[in-house]
């Protein structure tokens, strides 16, 4: 998939790459995210182990920390495809108009 991002966009420079890649990877662990979140709430504490505020609180940030570790090992490949498609959206904005003249 680098190829086609490659291909895509061979002018861009580093730092947009590197933005677009960061952009993409966030974009990902927030959709992971969210899938896990049914995963999360059909868990039940113990009433010995606590619960309240303070849990769900804690929760969130475990569910949101399970979704940046497996974006950043590949996820479900969802980054690369986002990553394309900003690249792609960025060169057709930067791309001086094409004259049309009869």
């Amino acid at each position: 998939m680098v190829e086609a991002v490659a291909a895509i966009s061979p002018a861009a420079n580093p730092q947009s790459l590197a933005r677009a890649e960061a952009a993409a990877k966030d974009f990902e662990a927030v959709f992971i995210a969210q899938m896990l979140a049914p995963l999360f709430s059909s868990v039940e504490t113990p009433a010995i182990a606590g619960g309240g505020d303070s849990e769900a609180f804690f929760k969130s940030l475990l569910q949101e920390s399970y979704a940046k570790a497996v974006a950043e090992r590949g996820g479900f490949g969802l980054a690369a495809h986002v990553k394309a498609a900003l690249l792609d959206i960025q060169a057709r904005t930067e791309a001086p108009p094409a004259e049309t003249r009869p």
